[in-house]
C-alpha cells in the first residue's frame, strides 16, 4: 500500500483531516494501526480544546416513547456552524442523544452521551453541546402530547392538552387541533398559555420597557396607570397563546378555536403546558473578522 493509499485508508477509518492523517502516519512510521490510535488520542485532545468555543448552531430533535403512558422528548444539541449541523456525523450524535433521552427519561444526563460527544467533536473539529432537553408525559387517558418540528430542524414544539373524555382524546378533531396549536406556537412564539402564567420577570421587564416609552413620549405620570393597562392588554394578545390570533383561522383568537372544537367534542379542552425550542436562542455568538480568523490559522 502506497503512502497516499495509507492516508486515504486512515481517513476512511477515522474521518480525520488529510493533514492529520499524514502527520499521524509519519509519527507512527507509517504503521496504520498505530496511526489510528494516534488520531484517536489527538482527537480527544482536540475535543477538550474546543470546549470553550461558542456553539450557537445545531439541531432540535423530537422523539416519542410508547412504554405505558404516551411520552415525547425534545432535545437541543448545539455546534458552531450550520455546515456541521447538516453533517451526517453530527446528525448521528443527535439521534443517539434523543434515543438515550427516551430510554432514561427523567434520569437522563448529558454525561450519558459524553463518549459519543467527544468522538463527534474529534470528527467535526467543532465544540458540541447537549444544551437543553424536555420530557412531556400524558399522565391521564384524556391527555395527549403533540409535537411539531420545523423542516429545518431548528425549531421544535411540545404541547400537552387535555380532552373532555377519552373518546374525545382519541378523535381526529382533537389530534388536528393539537397539531395546529403546535404549529401556532412554532410560528408565533408565545411566552405562556395565558396571562396568569406569564413569568413575573417577563412582566417586570415589559413594564420597564413601557415606562421608558412613556417617559420618552413625555406622557403625564397621572395617565400612566391607564396607558399601561392598555399596553399590557395589547401585549398579552401577542405573547399569550390563548389570546393570539389563530394562524389557521384569521381574526379568531386561539381560545375561541379551542372552544369551538371543545363544543364539538362535548366539553372543555385545556392546554396543560407547552415548550418551544429554537436553536441557539439566548446564546450570544461572537462575531469575528474573516481575515483575522484566517490569520489565526496561519
Amino acid at each position: 500500500m502506497s503512502n497516499t493509499e495509507m492516508i486515504r485508508e486512515l481517513r476512511a477509518l477515522t474521518s480525520a483531516g488529510m493533514k492529520d492523517c499524514k502527520d499521524a502516519l509519519e509519527e507512527s512510521n507509517w504503521d496504520l494501526q498505530k496511526a489510528v490510535d494516534i488520531v484517536k488520542v489527538k482527537g480527544l485532545n482536540i475535543a477538550d480544546g474546543r470546549t470553550g468555543r461558542v456553539a450557537a448552531d445545531g439541531l432540535v430533535s423530537i422523539a416519542s416513547f410508547h412504554g405505558g403512558n404516551e411520552l415525547k422528548v425534545m432535545v437541543e444539541v448545539n455546534c458552531q456552524t450550520d455546515f456541521v449541523a447538516n453533517a451526517q456525523d453530527f446528525k448521528w450524535f443527535v439521534s443517539q442523544t434523543v434515543d438515550a433521552l427516551c430510554l432514561k427519561q427523567g434520569l437522563f444526563q448529558a454525561s450519558d452521551v459524553e463518549a459519543q460527544r467527544l468522538a463527534t467533536v474529534a470528527i467535526t473539529k467543532e465544540n458540541i453541546v447537549v444544551r437543553r432537553w424536555w420530557i412531556e408525559e400524558a399522565q391521564d387517558p384524556t391527555v395527549r402530547v403533540f409535537s411539531y418540528q420545523h423542516s429545518n430542524n431548528k425549531i421544535g414544539v411540545l404541547i400537552t392538552m387535555k380532552a373532555p373524555s377519552v373518546d374525545a382524546a382519541n378523535s381526529s378533531d382533537f389530534r388536528q387541533l393539537g397539531e395546529e396549536l403546535a404549529m401556532q406556537i412554532a410560528a408565533m412564539s408565545p411566552l405562556a398559555v395565558d396571562v396568569t402564567r406569564i413569568p413575573p420577570e417577563e412582566k417586570d421587564r415589559q413594564k420597564a420597557i413601557f415606562e421608558t416609552q412613556l417617559k420618552e413620549e413625555k406622557k403625564p405620570e397621572k395617565m400612566w396607570e391607564k396607558i399601561l393597562e392598555g399596553k399590557f392588554r395589547k401585549w398579552s394578545t401577542e405573547v399569550c397563546l390563548l389570546e393570539q390570533e389563530s394562524v389557521v383561522l384569521p381574526k379568531t383568537p386561539v381560545k375561541q378555536v379551542i372552544k369551538n372544537v371543545g363544543t364539538k367534542l362535548g366539553g372543555e379542552i385545556q392546554v396543560v403546558n407547552f415548550v418551544r425550542c429554537q436553536v441557539g436562542e439566548g446564546i450570544e455568538k461572537k462575531k469575528e473578522n474573516l481575515a483575522d480568523e484566517v490569520a489565526k490559522m496561519m
